[in-house]
């Protein structure tokens, strides 16, 4: 989990594939879909405008990095080419 800069959304990564967006009052702001694999590690960009997901588990081929804009939800980019998880 990862707060942001301001403390106003909290990142979690789960072992379902998702990153989900929640509000210090437990709020719901969204869920980015895209990982085949458990998400271990999330992080916010300085500006908050931005948050990385970090994915993969042994005996799985997703152990990727991926970029997600806060504002839309939307994938910016795939980073892949790690042979081990992603932490």
């Amino acid at each position: 989990v990862a707060w942001n800069y301001d403390g106003s959304l909290l990142a979690s990564g789960s072992e379902d594939g998702t990153v989900r967006l929640w509000t210090p009052d437990g709020q719901e702001k969204g869920t980015l879909r895209g990982h085949s694999a458990a998400v271990n590690s999330v992080a916010f960009s300085p500006d908050s405008k931005y948050v990385a997901s970090g994915s993969g588990e042994f005996g799985k081929s997703d152990n990727s990095v991926r970029i997600w804009e806060v504002a839309t939800g939307k994938e910016v980019c795939s980073l892949k080419g790690h042979d081990c998880p992603v932490l």
